[in-house]
């Protein structure tokens, strides 16, 4: 190995070692079934009725009861993170991605400190919001008096219809919340209470109403801190005044 691409690999060590330790990035299309989630008491089953990642792929997670949830911990506390999936809009009308963090291991493992959601939901209680039923919602738990359910109703934010869409919830090292709807930046919101996070869920996980809703394409990476990337950047240099020289 030349003397360059040692400098690069190392520069690529520092970088995962910046993550938290055991955050490992994960994406699942279920094509391998539902292995990874834990489902609680009412299960989402593997279905073949609706697919749209890979492309030609045969299998989704299938929600047929608002009670119906499944979750995945991360392993590790996160901070600054990037969360998404695809869901088919069909007719239930409150069904959901959540990002959570608890004082312990992971799902309902000790205090919930923070959720963050995203997908259709059936009111608003952030202060000040007003329900639309032709958009998607989003929601951040705490601080509870100030934030809640919200409209995700940004200038250019898709209208919900029934079929495939993609929905998405990022948070920065500012702890600036961006929720996203179809690749559309649909609401972007300051003043959550940090906390990190150790789990995904996917559906609602209450009540006893019926309807249809499919999840694919489900997607968590961790956000490498600003310093990592200064020595991802440091070994490519590093790299490229090497071969420099050698020419």
């Amino acid at each position: 190995m030349s003397i360059g691409f040692r400098l690069l690999f190392a520069a690529i060590v520092l970088a995962a070692a910046a993550l938290p330790a055991g955050a490992q990035a994960f994406s699942d299309d279920f094509e391998s079934g539902l292995g990874g989630w834990t489902q609680t008491v009412s299960v989402l089953d593997l279905s073949t009725a609706q697919n749209i990642v890979p492309a030609g792929g045969a299998n989704s997670a299938y929600a047929g009861s608002a009670g119906d949830r499944m979750w995945r911990n991360l392993g590790a506390d996160v901070g600054a993170f990037y969360f998404s999936f695809w869901m088919y809009d069909g007719t239930h009308t409150r069904m959901q991605g959540e990002v959570r963090g608890y004082t312990g291991a992971g799902y309902a493992d000790g205090t919930l400190e923070q959720l963050f959601a995203i997908g259709r939901y059936t009111t608003v209680t952030m202060p000040g919001e007003i329900y639309d039923g032709t958009k998607y919602q989003g929601r951040i738990a705490f601080p509870g008096d100030t934030m809640g359910w919200f409209q995700l109703n940004a200038p250019g934010s898709p209208d919900r219809s029934t079929g495939w869409h993609q929905f998405g919830i990022e948070r920065t090292e500012e702890n600036v919340l961006n929720f996203w709807v179809d690749g559309i930046l649909s609401r972007s919101l300051t003043g959550a209470t940090w906390a990190t996070v150790d789990c995904v869920s996917l559906g609602y996980g209450a009540g006893t109403f019926a309807g249809d809703a499919w999840f694919d394409g489900v997607e968590f990476s961790a956000v490498p801190e600003p310093g990592s990337l200064l020595a991802l950047g440091a070994g490519l240099a590093a790299m490229a005044g090497m071969a420099r020289r050698r020419r």
